[in-house]
Order: C-alpha cells, then sequence, then structure tokens
C-alpha cells in the first residue's frame, strides 16, 4: 500500500454554526431545494443545470468533508457536529470522542481526499439508516508535527442520510472504517525526549512507555547508527480489542505472542516516513521491567531500519537484529533466553533452516522458537565477524536495488547472494555452523 496524495476537496463556508447548518454552494445546494417539495422548488430546479444525481451526492460529501477538516484545523467542535446527523446515536457520541482527541493530537495536517460511492445498502439497512441512506468511502490524509516525514493516510465509510438542512453523515459501520488512535476513548498525549505517546492506557503506564522509548532511542542509535528519524510514536491502547483493531484484525487470537507490533505503510522504493509502535497491553504487561526493555528497543530497532532502507530484507534478518539490539548490553545468557528452542535442538526437533515469514505468523503457530532462531542467527554473525560488518551486510540487503530503479529479487534471494561479498562464506555454510551451534549452545544447562 502506498500513501495517499493530499487532495484538498471543495470549499465550504461555515455559517449558522449554532444551528449546525452547512452553507452548501452552487449544485449541491439545489440537490437540497429539489428534494424538499413545493412550487420553489421546482422553480430552483429549473433555473440550475441538470446534475448526475450520484455525482451530486459525492459533491455534497466532499462538501461535508472538507468542513470537517476545516473544523480540526481551526478547533471549532460545533462545526465538525454539524457534519453528522443531529439523531442522538453510537455514530454521534464516537464523532464527539473524535474530534476531542484529533484537536490532542501535535497534526501538523488533516483532510479527507476524493470520495467514492461504496456498495449500494440492501434495502433493510437503508431503511434503518434514514431517509435516502447511501454509503461512500473516501482515503484521508494526516502527519504528527516533529514526527511525521510524510502524510499518512486513513480510510473510512461513511454512511449519508437526507435531512432538512442537507445531506449529514449517519454512521462510518456499513464498509470498512477501521480504527484510529483518535478513536479510542480517553485519549492522552504524553511526549518523551524523542517519543510520543498516544493512548488510552492508564497514564503513569504511558510515563513509563515515554521513559522506554527515549532509553531505546539510545540504545538503538549506538548499534544501527544515527541516519534516520530518531523520533518514536508509540500507541497505546487499552484493551486486547482495541490492540487488535488497529492491526486491522477483526479477533485477537494469536497477539497474546506479540507484545508490540511497527505498523506502518513503505512506498517501494522509499524509506519508511511514519512508523508507530503499537503495544499490546495485556501481553506487555505482563513482563518484567527487563522484558519491556527489550520489546521497546526491538521495535525502535525496525523503526531505524525501515526508516534509513528502502528494499525489504529476509524476516529472520529483520527480526533477528531487532532482538540483538533489544538483547544488547544486558548480559543475559543466551542459553536462559532461548530456551525454548533450545529444548527442541535437543530433542532433534530444532530448526533446519533459517526462520521465514510463516514461522512469525502468531494465528497459526507459537512465533518463541523463530525468534530466538533468528537472534541467535544474528548474534551468531556478530560472533564471527562482528557487529559492524553485520549492520552493513543488512544495510546492503535493506539498499539493493537494480539500476533502473526496481527490486534485484526476493529478500531471502537477495540475502543469500550478499553473503559471499560481506562475510566471505555462502549462506548455506553458515546456516550449517548455525545449526552446529544451536546444538552446542543446546549442551548448555542454565
Amino acid at each position: 500500500m502506498t500513501a495517499i496524495a493530499l487532495c484538498a476537496g471543495l470549499a465550504v463556508g461555515i455559517v449558522g454554526q449554532l444551528r449546525g447548518d452547512l452553507d452548501l454552494p452552487g449544485t449541491v445546494r439545489s440537490l437540497r431545494q429539489t428534494s424538499d417539495g413545493g412550487a420553489g422548488t421546482n422553480q430552483a430546479a429549473s433555473s440550475v443545470p441538470k446534475v448526475d444525481e450520484q455525482n451530486a451526492r459525492l459533491a455534497a460529501l466532499q462538501v461535508l468533508l472538507s468542513a470537517r477538516a476545516k473544523a480540526v484545523k481551526t478547533n471549532s467542535k460545533s462545526a465538525w457536529m454539524a457534519t453528522v446527523d443531529s439523531h442522538e446515536s453510537k455514530f454521534r457520541v464516537r464523532q464527539v470522542v473524535a474530534f476531542d482527541n484529533l484537536v490532542k493530537l501535535p497534526l501538523d495536517q488533516f483532510s479527507y481526499g476524493t470520495a467514492h460511492l461504496a456498495p449500494a445498502l440492501d434495502a433493510t439497512r437503508a431503511r434503518a439508516a434514514g431517509n435516502k441512506a447511501w454509503a461512500a468511502t473516501v482515503t484521508g490524509t494526516y502527519s504528527l508535527a516533529g514526527f511525521d516525514r510524510a502524510p499518512q493516510s486513513f480510510d473510512a465509510t461513511y454512511t449519508l442520510v437526507q435531512r432538512a438542512a442537507g445531506w449529514r453523515i449517519v454512521d462510518d459501520s456499513d464498509g470498512a472504517t477501521p480504527l484510529q488512535m483518535w478513536d479510542l476513548p480517553g485519549l492522552r498525549v504524553i511526549r518523551g525526549k524523542s517519543d510520543i505517546v498516544i493512548g488510552n492506557a492508564p497514564a503513569a503506564r504511558m510515563r513509563e512507555y515515554s521513559a522506554l522509548g527515549d532509553s531505546a532511542v539510545r540504545r538503538v542509535g549506538g548499534v544501527w547508527g544515527t541516519d534516520w528519524n530518531a523520533r518514536v510514536v508509540m500507541v497505546t491502547p487499552a484493551s486486547n480489542q482495541e490492540f487488535a483493531r488497529l492491526l486491522l484484525r477483526s479477533a485477537d487470537k494469536g497477539l497474546d505472542q506479540v507484545a508490540a507490533i511497527t505498523q506502518g505503510v513503505i512506498e517501494p522504493g522509499k524509506r519508511a516516513q511514519g512508523d508507530r509502535v503499537i503495544i499490546n497491553p495485556k501481553a506487555f504487561t505482563l513482563l518484567q521491567p527487563l522484558g519491556r526493555q527489550v520489546v521497546v528497543t526491538h521495535e525502535v530497532t525496525h523503526l531505524a531500519a525501515r526508516s534509513s532502507t528502502t528494499s525489504p530484507a529476509p524476516v529472520w534478518l529483520t527480526e533477528g537484529m531487532a532482538d540483538y539490539v533489544g538483547y544488547s548490553g544486558l548480559g543475559l545468557p543466551r542459553s536462559e533466553v532461548a530456551s525454548e528452542l533450545l529444548t527442541l535442538v535437543r530433542a532433534r526437533k530444532g530448526p533446519t533452516a533459517l526462520p521465514t515469514e510463516a514461522d512469525f505468523d502468531p494465528s497459526k503457530t507459537k512465533i518463541a522458537t523463530a525468534y530466538s532462531g533468528s537472534w541467535l542467527a544474528v548474534c551468531r554473525l556478530v560472533d564471527l565477524y562482528g557487529q559492524a560488518k553485520v549492520v552493513a551486510f543488512y544495510r546492503f540487503v535493506g539498499s539493493a536495488r537494480a539500476p533502473g530503479g526496481e527490486d534485484q529479487g526476493d529478500p531471502e534471494t537477495v540475502a543469500a547472494s550478499a553473503f559471499p561479498r560481506s562475510f566471505g562464506v555462502s549462506e548455506e555454510r553458515f546456516v550449517g555452523g548455525w545449526k552446529d551451534y544451536l546444538s552446542a549452545l543446546a549442551q548448555v544447562r542454565g
């Protein structure tokens, strides 16, 4: 998925904010008039060119969207709520929450792009939604000042109904509307030296996350280098259900294995411009303080790598490097950290190849052993060739592009071909030595 270009939409003036009315220009106003009936309606309809009803509806929505974006920019709650159907509903309550949260954020910009018709509502849903109900999809953009290096996109599906004052948004559940950080009830924003923590977790916990983030930035810089943004956005939902929805999952199956995750969009051939670290409240709080530091440093390593490379690296390298930095300097015995994997090795059920994407799917398997295997692969490379060469290897694989700019190939193939150049041995030979190393490590008892 690539970032969506900014689109300003149609201009709109706000009048009568206390009564929540919108001044609809030109053809959009004529649509409102023709729907109200009466002799005056017919005269108005005959005085303007006829327009396709679908286009007129979309134009009306574009006006509402422009009004919403302007309301955020000017901190006008009444203007924002004027775009929403006035009937009391759960959606209207959520819109109050969304606006209150949006104005808490350090927004550099917030806007909506061009709306498109969504699939038609079925008759039952249309009747339940209200007068002439229909739905449309839109992609918006926003950025956090001082953190995002490019606008970030968000999607929504809005259902509209016709009222006496014109079209109004009545719901956002008749299609895909992913949960956004500003949808979290009770949102707080806490700033650290090099991070910002946004969420509805308890305030004391969020301050702890901020301290962990600041420490992680220093630790990652000491290994990876400083050619990255070094600004961290952490999102901290209060519930597992919110965590799953922020990850675009309908259920939280397998997510108990994941304490945090890095989420963001990268355009092909470009560096990441606005990643987020999202904390899983249940799994993260079960960790000891040292484990929490490892997890946050792990995720910040992903931020650093993604924002200073332009091509994907194999998952064993990305996760192995993140764990390597996370555990560096803590003095934890490898045989203890990777005990679950080494138990399998002792039972002759250890890995026969470097971990792949399938090994990291928490909905299908236990992923702890894949992380341990990847970590120990990077540790072994560092033991043999030094940290600087391993970081350089990752950077090379993550920036390998053909002269025309296209990808060199799949990440695994690129990494395998880079082994002799970086380390003087083939990947196959290294993997054989790595398996021998696991076997030797498995004999070390705590």
